[in-house]
């Protein structure tokens, strides 16, 4: 009798999915071809969840996080699981665009140094900063997760849900800057425009009252104010971690050489 290769477990020989565990039965062997069919059909496949995700986290952030914190699990792509698909693609662009396209973590992290060695150019700090990137984003999730617990603590989420909402957002974070990035890297003369950075830092700060509001759901006033005190105490703890972590990286940079 055949059996599941995934569950050990006996399968109708007929039949193309296991009745026990719901894996597919495959009978063909692997081949170059069905590979990459798996590869499409698990990345541009809308039941996968991945484009569902992105687009509903831009036009509804609300209604994902609070689904996924209320139990859909399975229309929603986990939110370990959005950030790294989201990060990947930024690490490809930043590979083919040959370091033009930035982490905003590393303009940042740029931002809060007051380090400046004579002979270090401010590409040369960025590149050195780069493969802490993900670092500094991961390491940051939890404190955006204690944040937003303080802020929004009437909404009665524990710290885990708060940690939820809290990867879905640096996920967007990540999403919107890497399409800034590329419109700057087809658009050079954008980088130094004062209304193309006004909008990113409008959608930067304003996403945050589109994600918060409908998830946490604040009254009154309060639905005005916690999202703006969200993100300043965001960019103190964020300033001073990632200003804090280039000083090291550099400083310890310096004394190599």
């Amino acid at each position: 009798m055949q059996t599941c290769l995934n569950c050990q477990r006996p399968v109708i020989v007929e039949g193309q999915y296991c009745h026990h565990c719901g894996a597919k039965i495959v009978r063909q062997r692997l081949t170059f071809r069905s590979l990459l069919a798996q590869l499409g059909q698990t990345v541009f496949n809308v039941d996968t969840g991945i484009w569902r995700t992105i687009g509903q986290l831009c036009y509804a952030p609300g209604k994902v996080c609070r689904g996924y914190i209320q139990g859909v699990r399975k229309r929603y792509l986990m939110p370990i699981a959005y950030l790294f698909f989201i990060a990947s693609l930024y690490g490809l662009a930043i590979l083919l665009s040959k370091g033009e396209v930035r982490y905003f973590h590393e303009d940042f992290a740029l931002g809060f140094i007051s380090h400046s060695e004579p002979g270090i150019e401010e590409e040369e700090v960025a590149r050195q900063l780069r493969p802490l990137a993900l670092t500094f984003i991961l390491l940051s999730i939890p404190f955006l997760a204690f944040i937003s617990r303080l802020v929004y603590r009437r909404a009665g989420y524990n710290y885990t849900e708060h940690l939820v909402v809290s990867v879905y957002y640096m996920g967007q974070l990540l999403l919107f800057n890497l399409g800034f990035n590329l419109a700057q890297v087809a658009l050079p003369a954008s980088k130094e425009s004062v209304v193309v950075n006004s909008i990113f830092i409008l959608v930067f700060v304003g996403y945050a009252w589109w994600m918060h509001i409908p998830t946490f759901r604040p009254r009154g006033g309060w639905k005005l104010f916690s999202p703006l005190l969200f993100m300043t105490m965001m960019l103190i703890v964020l300033g001073l971690t990632y200003g804090w972590g280039a000083e090291l990286l550099l400083d310890a940079t310096v004394e190599a050489e």
